[in-house]
């Protein structure tokens, strides 16, 4: 039962969040002061405190007092969800695996239970090198489960902190109720043609998928001993550090060879060499050096021969003691094979590895500096991403929304025709410089959700090209 308390705490991204104390990495302000004036500022600091503690504990109860957690996804639902775990003291691992379910249900066009993942995990408390597991690859047949089950269950053994069924039955149970038909399903089932799959959808109309309801109600009735014995030689994902760059005082951490994150942190060494300055990325010729030295890279690496691009979304995660999960997890194409199972799930196709990326970004020099959590599709949008963070200083709303550039299967350039903002028709003429003409992409588009903490204060954002908003309590 949701209390006055519960309401005032689980918020979505446009609602300012509550401020908490227990068991901060950051509560104590790295700019100290001295003397007298310390002891004055700290008697008076903490009566308002005190005071303000108490009046808030009385109105909205004992919660208030504990730090604050978010999840951002494609989905409401899912972003909810995965706060709802954090609430219930999961860790944002647990927050993780629960919104990857959820994302199965309710966008089927993006990923699948057969589809592919690769997740960052890391402590800033340890500030140790983060881990990447990667159940990407791999055969899509004579498997025990479904490969994103057997990735989440890997994971869930190796992080997880809540029971296994506990993360698995939100999302058997939305499937079952039935949820609100997001127009980007309804826009990649047009793109795609396969109504045959769902039938002729309307945005806001109720779905039900009562066949995959009743094989995510399997899954998470398996118990856990028999769970990950179903993680064999032959399915287990693999698992290992994440490489670093440092860039513009920021400690970047992505996956390593085979993914395309090393080809990404090489982009970002090229883009460093130009020393842009914030106000730099407002010329009209920036937007052209980034996608210049970009599209140089895809074509020296041959990435998109490489790299297949596929579908992607992801889940950012932070928790209260500041563990940081990205997980990017997709098809090889819009609704994989076209074909649904008797469980209610498409199953993926094989192919090229493809380009999708978990980032996790650190301050170098401040512990309690600015940290992202954030997934890409590719590392053009992994590089135009970072560089407004990073360079134009941007926040995470504007970086998140601004038009971007693609870079094609044929090397060629394409811009989303039908977002907003949108470049500029200056930008548009530099670009035409580097192709013969950009192509203009139809909806939908490649996503990309970030969260976002510095000292103690959250901030969360949902990319609007994938519909979803952030939660965060």
């Amino acid at each position: 039962m949701t209390t006055v308390g519960d309401a005032a705490l689980e918020t979505r991204e446009n609602i300012p969040l509550q401020k908490g104390r227990k068991k901060s990495l950051c509560s104590c302000n790295e700019d100290y002061l001295s003397g007298s004036k310390f002891i004055n500022t700290a008697f008076g600091t903490l009566t308002v405190i005190i005071t303000a503690a108490l009046l808030l504990q009385i109105y909205y109860g004992d919660y208030q007092v504990e730090p604050h957690g978010s999840v951002a996804t494609d989905s409401l639902e899912c972003s909810k969800i995965g706060t709802s775990i954090l609430k219930n003291g999961g860790n944002s691992v647990d927050a993780t695996i629960a919104s990857a379910f959820c994302l199965a249900v309710v966008t089927p066009h993006l990923t699948s239970l057969d589809g592919e993942g690769i997740l960052l995990v890391y402590n800033h408390r340890t500030r140790l090198v983060p881990d990447v597991i990667n159940f990407s690859g791999g055969s899509t047949d004579s498997r025990s489960l479904p490969r994103l089950v057997v990735g989440l269950a890997f994971v869930h053994q190796m992080f997880g902190s809540l029971p296994w069924k506990d993360l698995v039955q939100p999302a058997a149970d939305l499937a079952r109720k039935g949820f609100l038909i997001p127009k980007m399903l309804v826009q990649a089932i047009r793109e795609a043609k396969t109504e045959d799959l769902y039938g002729r959808l309307e945005a806001g109309q109720l779905l039900r998928l009562e066949a995959l309801s009743n094989s995510l109600q399997q899954i998470a009735d398996i118990p856990e001993k028999e769970l990950y014995s179903r993680i064999t030689k032959d399915n287990r994902p693999s698992y290992g550090p994440a490489v670093k760059l440092t860039f513009n005082e920021y400690d970047i951490y992505v996956p390593d060879a085979p993914s395309i994150g090393p080809a990404f942190l090489q982009n970002l060494r090229h883009l460093q060499t130009f020393n842009f300055t914030p106000s730099d990325t407002t010329l009209t010729e920036y937007v052209y050096r980034v996608a210049e030295v970009t599209q140089n890279l895809y074509d020296t690496l041959n990435l998109t021969s490489r790299f297949h691009e596929g579908t992607s979304t992801n889940v950012a995660a932070m928790d209260l003691d500041d563990t940081y999960a990205s997980l990017t997890t997709g098809l090889h194409g819009m609704f994989g094979s076209g074909e649904i199972t008797t469980g209610g799930y498409t199953l993926d196709v094989g192919g090229a590895p493809c380009a999708r990326l978990p980032i996790i970004i650190t301050d170098a020099n401040a512990i309690c500096g600015r940290r992202l959590v954030l997934g890409a599709n590719d590392a053009a949008l992994a590089s135009q991403l970072v560089m407004a963070l990073l360079v134009a200083g941007e926040n995470v709303s504007t970086a998140v929304e601004a038009p971007r550039f693609h870079i094609l299967a044929d090397g060629s350039m394409g811009i989303e025709g039908a977002h907003s903002p949108a470049f500029d028709e200056d930008v548009l003429k530099y670009l035409e410089t580097l192709t013969a003409s950009p192509v203009l992409e139809a909806e939908p588009y490649a996503s990309s959700n970030v969260v976002e903490k510095v000292k103690d204060d959250l901030n969360s954002h949902s990319d609007s090209r994938g519909g979803g908003i952030a939660s965060r309590f």
